[in-house]
């Protein structure tokens, strides 16, 4: 599990590439009257949702920098699935801001070969599904329609649709998604993009958590210092405290959690701070660092580079 959950430090790479702001950008404006506004007011392209293999984190630079704003999206999914059995999914934005009075979003569901997971289903007119889409045209979304965008409406909005697990046991699923929380100007410069991921795992898997670190890396001089967010999530039922650690550190590198441990005792994730600090003897040049989720018997790894 803890290769599948590396793959996770892809998913912060990508949190703003620059297609999905201007797609999500575009199809939220409607005063502006250039063709791809139309073309996208209801619903973007698949494969915006800052999933592995989708765009590249190169283009995040000339936009708007990720997670800007004082918003939030959160995914609420099963923490477990039994195959077969289906489910209700929300996606949810809040932010309290006055500017932002129009709403968007895409999800997607994925194994562990980052392959379609299940069957997304829509259940009313604000929301639609593509299928045999995104990379490879192999995998399934699930987005607003041009109703489910809310113009107007202040301080956030939600999705709820259906889930249907896979057929068998595949494996931990997750579901990405990335939403806009629009001013609705007519253009994308103003739009916060946000991303975020949740992860449902069998029911019959042994209790587990996942580790997560955002931003996969960071820069630093010589004396200066770096922070970074680690999210532990639990699976199936985890509870216990995970102890947090780094090694592969650079040498003149030194670590700081806050806190060292978290306690998990229910299926809300928790999170800790990572301070990197460095010497004036640093070394310069890019480090791959490991960061280290132990609870008892189970570990997991997530690596960033410095």
């Amino acid at each position: 599990m803890a290769n599948k959950f590396d793959n996770f430090e892809k998913v912060r790479l990508i949190l703003l590439p620059a297609l999905l702001a201007g797609f999500l950008g575009f199809l939220l404006s409607n005063t502006s009257v250039h063709r791809p506004v139309h073309a996208f007011s209801a619903g973007p392209p698949a494969g915006y949702t800052g999933a592995p293999n989708e765009e590249p984190e190169a283009c995040a630079e000339c936009h708007v920098p990720p997670d800007a704003g004082t918003g939030q999206i959160s995914i609420t999914a099963p923490q477990s699935y039994i195959p077969g059995q289906t489910y209700q999914v929300t996606v949810m934005h809040t932010n309290a801001d006055p500017t932002r009075l129009r709403w968007g979003f895409q999800l997607t569901g994925l194994d562990p070969s980052d392959e379609k997971a299940g069957n997304l289903q829509s259940t009313d007119g604000l929301t639609q599904v593509l299928d045999n889409a995104g990379p490879g045209s192999a995998r399934q979304y699930i987005e607003h329609t041009a109703a489910g965008t809310f113009i107007g409406q202040q301080n956030g909005a939600s999705w709820t649709f259906n889930w249907t697990a896979p057929a068998t046991d595949v494996g931990v699923v997750t579901f990405y998604a990335a939403g806009n929380h629009a001013n609705n100007d007519g253009n994308t410069s103003g739009d916060y993009i946000y991303t975020t991921f949740v992860a449902s795992a069998p029911a019959s898997t042994t209790p587990d958590f996942a580790l997560s670190v955002t931003p996969s890396s960071r820069n630093i001089t010589p004396g200066g210092s770096a922070q970074y967010s680690l999210t532990i999530t639990p699976l199936a039922g985890f509870t216990g405290s995970v102890s947090l650690t780094a090694t592969g550190l650079p040498a003149g590198v030194s670590p700081s959690f806050n806190p060292t441990s978290v306690n998990v005792t229910d299926a809300t994730s928790k999170t800790s701070i990572l301070t990197l600090t460095s010497s004036a003897g640093t070394p310069l040049g890019n480090q791959a660092i490991n960061i280290n989720g132990q609870s008892g018997a189970l570990m997991q790894t997530a690596q960033v580079n410095l």
